[in-house]
């Protein structure tokens, strides 16, 4: 079978990662290299300092790129600093949280594959992947969860501010939610997001993003199809299942509940994610990993 024939031709998984979590981007590329059929690649962007580190992982299948090269020139990392890096074109400070929202959007530019799936380091696939979950007859995934945004929660200011950089109408809560742990765009419709954004700014799409500065870029994709585009004309199917049991938080995942977190994944997930930011113990995570791939048929 030649790769235009290969079930993960057009395929590109992109993951956004740092030093501080190699070891989660290892064991989630492990898993991206054996679960998800070639020729499929992964394409991990990591700051220039994280080069040397995350190079141990090149191969065949698995590509290296600084951020530095992929997103708009003039950010630069503060020399003092982990987590702050500096826009001279937006002129303001943006945390690496906000950074690896512009390195997804800008990953439509770098990445010549017309399918783009969004995977963060914490996620880990136990399942053999089907394609098809994400691109089918023409038509692409979009990921939305009805009324998944309610009151309390910052996906609503996210919502209200990207909202205003596509210059639609917000909803009134509670709003569709389009965050999730894996995430499949269409490349075109991501260059066509940047586009409206800069359209409606006047300024560079990037420029407006870091100054909007609660913002998701998957709310951009997002509503981008739903209110601008419609779904017929943008290609694509709505899904509600995200295919990726979760773990939100906030408090770290106890030992303790590690089983019951697994059992409690659905038949036919085909990952699971312990959101980083909770701080869970990497030992908890690797005995979920054990506890997953037993529980799927592939330990």
């Amino acid at each position: 079978m030649n790769s235009a024939q290969a079930p993960g031709a057009g395929l590109a998984v992109v993951t956004p990662s740092f030093a501080r979590d190699f070891a989660l981007c290892r064991d989630l590329n492990e898993s991206v290299l054996r679960f998800i059929p070639e020729p499929a690649k992964h394409y991990l962007i990591v700051d220039a300092r994280d080069l040397a580190l995350f190079r141990s992982l090149e191969g065949r299948r698995t590509v290296v790129v600084a951020v530095e090269d992929v997103i708009p020139k003039g950010y630069a990392k503060l020399p003092f600093s982990k987590r702050w890096w500096f826009s001279t074109a937006a002129m303001v400070p943006a945390k690496g949280w906000l950074i690896q929202q512009l390195v997804k959007l800008s990953a439509a530019r770098a990445i010549d594959a017309p399918l783009l799936l969004n995977v963060d380091s914490d996620v880990r696939f136990v399942r053999p992947v089907d394609p098809a979950l994400f691109a089918r007859n023409g038509l692409t995934r979009l990921y939305r969860k009805p009324g998944g945004i309610i009151a309390g929660m910052h996906h609503a200011k996210w919502h209200r501010n990207v909202c205003r950089l596509l210059d639609v109408p917000a909803e009134k809560l509670p709003m569709n939610d389009y965050v999730g742990n894996v995430i499949s765009w269409k490349r075109a419709l991501v260059l066509d997001v940047c586009a409206r954004i800069e359209a409606v700014a006047g300024v560079p799409w990037h420029v407006a993003f870091a100054r909007g500065r609660l913002v998701s870029e998957y709310l951009a994709y997002g509503l981008y199809v739903d209110k601008v585009l419609g779904r017929e004309a943008a290609g694509v199917w709505i899904d509600e299942r995200s295919w990726c049991h979760t773990y939100w938080g906030p408090q770290p995942l106890p030992p303790s509940e590690v089983e019951a977190f697994v059992a409690a994944m659905p038949p036919d997930d085909v990952a699971f994610s312990i959101a980083g930011y909770t701080g869970t113990e990497p030992e908890v995570a690797r005995r979920a990993t054990t506890l997953a791939l037993r529980l799927a048929g592939a330990a």
